[in-house]
């Protein structure tokens, strides 16, 4: 390695992330004809750093596997600034992940692999801007839920053409349940039938990262990714590490193993990147610190809150990750103008009858705050944890923090509305707004509001949306200056293997003026 390369050793000392072995088997997807058959990819990391991973295929070389790796300024590497070795481990499935730091800020990177005397295909990393340092402009793609049999990755395919600085990726990489194909399958492949295992968490994966849209995606562009439910299972929360510590273990165990993230401390996977004096982004778990939803929840329909979502102290982030995202928050809206939350579920209200009037109130003083029926009706979302949802938006009141934005995964569906303190209150400032992209491939949309209403853009949502599409996929495209951000929302049909998507809508917001103005393409 030569003097501007650093390599970080894992933990125990080894050059690759081990996490453990195998522990039962699960059907392998085509036997790859590659060495690098599960392609490579790049995470944002810091100002200096890179995170970069592949996986050696052991079917083809076997055994703990050497691996060279290359850094350069150039995509012909001609100019190679940091090179070294790793361990493609079989103890953590073959994968390899390193550490690269001594890098430049602010500028992109071109990177390899090799393993006998085959190279892999060439990615490109990117470190941050350091912070405070003036930045003229910032672009991610969002996206989330790729279910691998339900669609194809068309979207993925658009992604790794866009000229964006990174990619926030916003849950459910994977499915862990073969029920999901009830929704529509459009092709087969994802063999493994209900992961339990670590073993089958590291099968869906591999199959997953076999497709060429998607490697196409890493390759273009760095990842920062975070987990939802799917990657362990449906509408999971903390009582998984009581009910089910094996399986839990096992699905985050394979997630660090094939994401391109550095750990931080155990499995926490919340993290801020300052882009410079422009922006900062803030990555939420909202799975293994929350709090269960009731068990009376329907998957359909719509139900009424109760005091169980509104209780004081209910939370979906946890209260070590909601003091972190409290403080950052601040901190951040006095060192750069943007503030970007990466965010697993919706934050805005799905409430289709308000029974929260004064002459409700008048007549039942102990009503839940915000009652009303919801149609988000296992109360999965941020409509399950009122106090915090309202503590949050109400921090950003207080602080006078603004260009707050939350960019959501989750909903298959496209959403976007603004956000104050207290929706019940029409004097309530408007805050922030939110984004939510609809799935990769994922099927269904918004299954309930399209089945009650007709279509989802028909619900009589209290409060209302700007703007609503509950039938498409596709991901959304965030680009910010000093003076404004647009986000433009890209649909397809994934059950086309060749649809290209295209824009439906673009969102305008000038720094510090909440209200945005919507364009439907």
């Amino acid at each position: 390695m030569d003097r501007r390369g650093v390599l970080r050793l894992g933990a125990g000392g080894g050059l690759a992330v081990a996490l453990g072995a195998a522990t039962s088997c699960a059907p392998e997807p085509v036997a790859p004809t590659r060495v690098f058959s599960q392609g490579i990819a790049s995470g944002l990391h810091s100002h200096t750093e890179v995170v970069l991973w592949s996986r050696v295929a052991p079917e083809l070389a076997g055994g703990d596997l050497s691996v060279a790796w290359e850094v350069a300024t150039d995509d012909s590497f001609s100019s190679v600034v940091a090179h070294g070795t790793a361990v493609a481990a079989a103890g953590a499935d073959h994968t390899v992940k390193v550490l690269v730091g001594g890098l430049d800020p602010n500028r992109s990177y071109w990177y390899r692999f090799r393993h006998s005397a085959e190279d892999s295909r060439t990615g490109r990393a990117r470190t941050l801007p350091a912070p405070g340092s003036p930045v003229g402009s910032m672009s991610f793609a969002f996206a989330s839920c790729q279910s691998y049999n339900a669609g194809y990755y068309a979207a993925w395919r658009d992604v790794a053409t866009r000229d964006v600085d990174a990619v926030l990726f916003l849950g459910d990489y994977i499915y862990e349940s073969a029920l999901i194909n009830l929704l529509g399958a459009a092709r087969s492949g994802d063999l493994v039938n209900t992961a339990t295992t670590l073993e089958d968490y590291r099968a869906k994966y591999r199959i997953y990262k076999t497709d060429a849209d998607l490697q196409a995606a890493h390759e273009a562009h760095p990842f920062v990714p975070i987990w939802d439910d799917h990657e362990v299972f449906n509408d999971y929360n903390r009582e998984v590490f009581v009910d089910e510590p094996l399986r839990a273990a096992g699905a985050y165990q394979a997630w660090f193993e094939y994401q391109p993230v550095w750990p931080i401390s155990g499995t926490r996977i919340h993290r801020d990147l300052p882009w410079g004096d422009l922006g900062h982004v803030f990555m939420l778990d909202g799975r293994q610190y929350r709090d269960p939803h009731r068990s009376d929840a329907l998957p359909v329909g719509a139900m009424p809150i109760t005091s169980y979502e509104t209780a004081v102290g209910r939370t979906l982030l946890g209260d070590q990750q909601r003091d972190w995202l409290l403080d950052g928050l601040t901190a951040a809206s006095a060192a750069s103008t943007w503030k970007v939350i990466g965010n697993p579920v919706m934050i805005s209200p799905l409430r289709v009858l308000d029974l929260d009037t004064p002459e409700l109130r008048a007549q039942d003083p102990d009503l839940p705050k915000h009652a009303g029926f919801y149609t988000n009706s296992a109360f999965d979302s941020w409509d399950g944890f009122v106090w915090e949802r309202d503590l949050l938006l109400s921090h950003l009141a207080a602080g006078g923090i603004e260009n707050t934005v939350f960019v959501t995964g989750d909903y298959h569906s496209f959403w976007q509305s603004g956000l104050t303190p207290d929706f019940d209150d029409e004097a309530a400032p408007l805050v922030a707004n939110e984004f939510a992209a609809g799935a990769i491939s994922s099927g269904g949309g918004a299954i309930n509001e399209n089945v009650l209403f007709g279509g989802a853009e028909n619900g009589p949502y209290q409060p209302g949306f700007n703007f609503i599409n509950g039938s498409h996929n596709g991901y959304g495209l965030l680009e910010a200056t000093p003076t404004e951000m647009t986000v433009s929302y890209l649909a397809n049909n994934a059950t086309s293997a060749t649809m290209v998507p295209r824009p439906i809508a673009r969102f305008t917001l000038e720094a510090g003026d909440p209200q945005v103005a919507v364009e439907r393409l």
